[in-house]
């Protein structure tokens, strides 16, 4: 009786340690195997994660729609995919779930409504998100007639906590349907600029939002923030390319973004154009603006290529 109390003691006093070196062990395997995949070059990565193909889901307004695409590969979704695809060794399923002139509140609400987008954002690897661009917009154009342009600034800078609660509910419902792929996120551009590169204020408002969709996705933890503000500038991404863009435009009779002035330039009456930006519309990238944000994509993917190179 005394040996198996002993026997007892021994088992209760050992037990537990050895419970926690197993958990070490398995915590100190799986940090090992990030860690690796984290520094592995892309198919290495794939292959050390064992892991031959992920899905893409794509949420979002006209940018994930792929308005603009004079090529037709489906904007920066199709050409992420073929990157993906290409540089990893793995096959791509691209589900694009785009909606020309969805605002943050609206895609929501198709997610919500729609069977189809659920079950692709449950078996996610990744979700891409572009959002934000229509809800300035309208904001914008309800105060167009706005006596100075600090004034429309001000109107933006009220808009955008609201906003930001939209993008809040967005992220929530998302995560709820789940909880572990990383969403990347894209900011905005202001299209506008090369036409009237003296109304920097179009750029700050722009800026504005950009910042709640930064802000929305370090609060995520796991939610990345692409930014795409390059394609304000187009061919003009120096200084000194925007300064002659702007002697340029002094010399002219171009207006000064008045709402007959933005309207002449989505109507295509504007000699001046961005060479990123389609010239159907001077509004979305073309060819050359989907490259650019597929590229910005994909340095992302590539730097937290650890999140989303698991199984499901």
């Amino acid at each position: 009786m005394g040996e198996f109390s002993m026997k007892k003691k021994i088992l209760m006093i050992y037990l537990p340690i050895l419970v926690i070196l197993i958990g070490l062990g398995y915590f100190w395997y799986h940090w090992q195997t990030n860690a690796t995949i984290q520094r592995a070059t892309p198919r290495q990565a794939a292959k050390v994660a064992k892991v031959s193909a992920v899905n893409f889901v794509a949420l979002g307004d006209s940018l994930t729609e792929g308005i603009g695409d004079d090529k037709n590969e489906q904007g920066y979704s199709g050409r992420i995919a073929q990157k993906v695809k290409q540089t990893y060794g793995v096959s791509v399923t691209m589900q694009n779930f785009g909606l020309a002139g969805d605002r943050s509140d609206q895609i929501r609400k198709r997610l919500n409504q729609n069977g189809n987008i659920q079950v692709a954002v449950q078996h996610a690897n990744a979700i891409i998100l572009t959002v934000g661009g229509n809800d300035l917009q309208q904001l914008l154009l309800q105060n167009m007639f706005s006596k100075t342009p600090e004034d429309l600034t001000k109107t933006v800078v009220r808009g955008k906590q609201a906003y930001q609660g939209k993008l809040t509910s967005l992220f929530s419902d998302i995560r709820r349907l789940n909880a572990q792929a990383p969403i990347f996120i894209f900011g905005n551009y202001n299209p506008l600029f090369v036409h009237f590169p003296k109304r920097t204020d179009f750029n700050q408002d722009v800026m504005l939002f950009n910042a709640v969709n930064q802000k929305v996705a370090r609060h995520d933890k796991a939610s990345y923030y692409v930014g795409t503000f390059d394609l304000t500038y187009g061919q003009y991404q120096t200084k000194a390319d925007r300064e002659r863009l702007v002697e340029e435009f002094d010399k002219s009779d171009l207006g000064n973004a008045d709402f007959k002035d933005i309207q002449a330039v989505l109507e295509d009456k504007n000699n001046v154009s961005n060479q990123w930006i389609s010239t159907i519309d001077n509004y979305h990238p073309n060819h050359i603006g989907y490259n650019y944000m597929a590229t910005q994509l994909f340095e992302y993917l590539r730097k937290e290529q650890v999140t989303w190179l698991t199984k499901h």
